[in-house]
């Protein structure tokens, strides 16, 4: 018994109209919404839906999954026409496109790629739209491993044009035909009709929240050379633990990011390997280590049981402290199934994959699994100047331990492999990425207008900086060049600074010419920032010196242009899109403010900033990584 499974407007009619009629095979639907399930849907041998996994019951998740794939392009403008032709009249074709493409709050079925990528995790068999249309019966044959078919009556083959014009068989009834909707179901079945129906627009936003998946899928930006992508029977299955530390930090900064990404993106790719996290020195499933985030009361309990099993198991007999474990909260530390000793870590992992040096002390004493390390920056040498005393000495031992055991580096950008290999530290590159379904540009009025009154933002247009207030971010130059701009300039464009204050900013001073045109919000909550990023009229990251910059990518990714740094990484990820200025120099970053201000006079939200970003994937990043540790 099979559940066929397809984004709306993929095909799934057809599919089922040839497998009746050539194949003599009847089918089911099982949809909650409109006319509901068919009766009987239990007892078909074939039951369509379009429900995501966990909208469906249990029964229909026991048969073998048949996922029917078409490029989300052709999908989403054939689903917006399907709303205005049959479903709401008088609704418009651009509107319906717009909110099938944003799919918003898990709307239109989650969305083409939140739901194709669910699917794809259960999909015993993938059909592209793209070979059923050319060749029915080879696409449908691809059933025959799991399921009885007799023999194709070619003959009785149909086609669009007999669907669209005569009775087509739907499932178990006419249901289609009784309404005499057969010639709007049934639109052109072409490929690439997107080309022609959406705008620039829509073309770049579709893929820039459903592209990385397109890509994953085999289809390409321009609609050419679909590469088919099989599913695999991969029998072994790598360990792999990642040490995660970082996630349980209060504070959230560029590192912690990177982490939660890492971890995010490597979850989706969990049928080939086991990813557990390494947190404060214990192993916990990646599920878990996720769900730490916004737990810091958790999980200083955490640590505060931690501590008090060490101290009692080092000064009481063994018979006592047993006794005691039973009844004390630490227990829980033992008997949770989700969680490993280190020593058991140490026989069973593949690869361990350290996140940041400074934490080389939670994976030195495991001696029988590969190691491998993220690499950010050597600035603890570079400039030393810019780092806290006790920061700058556990990177100098994270790095002289990675040296002496021989461990495996990855830069995460070309600027920190180069700084590495004028060490003498070999490395690989693997860039970071950005969430593009979390950062793209905002168009709900309600969101933008409350972030504004939220963080008290100005009632006018402004320059935006995100970062943690320190030396090392170079604020005071860049307040100091905003300061030096025409009054008419300051008037137009205030100056926005989000972020915590770090070490060494209660030294800072305000011209005090300008006071009331620098605003400060503090900490801006992940789910705001992009909202934050779309208001803005220009981006500005004037760093002395980046590892990589994901608060770049961040605005690019929102359409936001930007200026940056000329130094270390930053050139690298904004490419020709960017603004570049001398982060030394105040004239220069003078220069680059009043040049980001002409810019965004051109065009609101700027596409070539976009997709600029769409170089940068998170799910690329894991890809190349588990490679790498693999």
């Amino acid at each position: 018994m099979i559940t066929l499974v397809s984004y709306p407007r993929s095909g799934n009619t057809f599919l089922r109209n040839v497998l009746f009629q050539v194949y003599g095979i009847a089918s089911s639907t099982y949809l909650t919404d409109g006319h509901g399930p068919d009766e009987g849907w239990e007892d078909a041998s074939v039951v369509k839906t379009h429900h995501l996994p966990q909208d469906l019951p249990q029964n229909l998740l026991d048969r073998k999954v048949v996922l029917l794939v078409r490029d989300g392009r052709d999908s989403v403008v054939s689903f917006a026409h399907h709303r205005k032709d049959v479903i709401a009249h008088n609704s418009s074709f651009v509107q319906n496109l717009d909110e099938v493409i944003y799919a918003a709050e898990g709307s239109h079925f989650g969305g083409w790629s939140k739901h194709t990528e669910a699917w794809m995790q259960r999909a015993d068999v993938v059909i592209y739209f793209e070979d059923l249309i050319q060749n029915p019966i080879e696409a449908c044959e691809k059933l025959r491993s799991f399921m009885e078919l007799p023999e194709a009556k070619r003959d009785q083959l149909p086609t669009f044009s007999d669907l669209k014009f005569g009775e087509p068989e739907y499932g178990s009834g006419k249901y289609i035909d009784s309404q005499n909707l057969a010639p709007s179901w049934f639109r052109k079945g072409k490929v690439n009709a997107w080309k022609d129906e959406m705008s620039e627009t829509q073309q770049v936003l579709f893929w820039h929240l459903h592209g990385e998946m397109m890509e994953q899928m085999g289809y390409r930006l321009n609609g050419d050379n679909l590469k088919h992508i099989e599913k695999s029977i991969n029998t072994e299955k790598k360990l792999i633990l990642i040490e995660a530390s970082k996630l349980s930090e209060p504070f959230f900064d560029g590192i912690k990011r990177y982490v939660r990404e890492l971890l995010l993106a490597a979850k989706s790719f969990q049928s080939s390997v086991q990813i557990d996290g390494l947190i404060n020195g214990e192993i916990i499933s990646i599920e878990e280590a996720l769900a730490l985030e916004g737990q810091e009361q958790r999980i200083k309990q955490n640590q505060l049981f931690i501590l008090a099993k060490n101290v009692l198991k080092a000064i009481l007999p063994d018979t006592a402290y047993n006794s005691l474990a039973r009844t004390f909260p630490i227990q829980k530390l033992h008997s949770n199934r989700t969680r490993h000793s280190i020593e058991k870590a140490a026989a069973d992992y593949d690869a361990i994959l350290l996140t940041l040096p400074q934490h080389f002390e939670a994976v030195k004493g495991i001696t029988s699994s590969k190691k491998f390390a993220i690499i950010h920056d050597t600035t603890h040498l570079s400039h030393p100047d810019l780092h806290e005393e006790n920061n700058a000495r556990l990177a100098a031992e994270g790095m002289q331990w990675i040296r002496e055991n021989n461990v495996q580096c990855i830069a995460v950008s070309q600027s920190t492999a180069y700084d590495l290999s004028n060490q003498g530290i070999d490395s690989t590159l693997i860039y970071e990425g950005v969430n593009r379904k979390m950062f793209y540009p905002i168009h709900n009025q309600h969101l933008l207008q409350l972030v504004r009154e939220r963080y008290e933002l100005p009632n006018r247009k402004f320059l935006l900086s995100v970062s943690t207030l320190e030396p090392r971010k170079n604020i005071v130059r860049l307040i100091n060049a905003y300061a030096e701009l025409s009054a008419t300039l300051r008037n137009e464009y205030h100056l926005v600074l989000v972020g915590r204050k770090g070490w060494k900013w209660n030294s800072v001073k305000i011209p005090a010419h300008c006071k009331d045109q620098i605003h400060f919000t503090g900490f801006v909550r992940d789910e705001h920032l992009p909202a934050l990023y779309t208001s803005a009229s220009g981006f500005c990251y004037v760093s002395l010196y980046e590892g990589f910059g994901l608060p770049v990518l961040e605005a690019l990714a929102c359409g936001t242009p930007v200026l940056v740094s000329n130094t270390s990484s930053l050139p690298e990820l904004v490419g020709e899109v960017g603004i570049l200025c001398d982060p030394l120099n105040n004239e220069s970053i003078q220069r680059g403010l009043e040049s980001l201000i002409q810019k965004s006079k051109v065009t609101q939200i700027d596409h070539q900033c976009m997709r600029q970003s769409w170089n940068f994937s998170w799910q690329k990043t894991w890809k190349e990584t588990l490679n790498y540790l693999t």
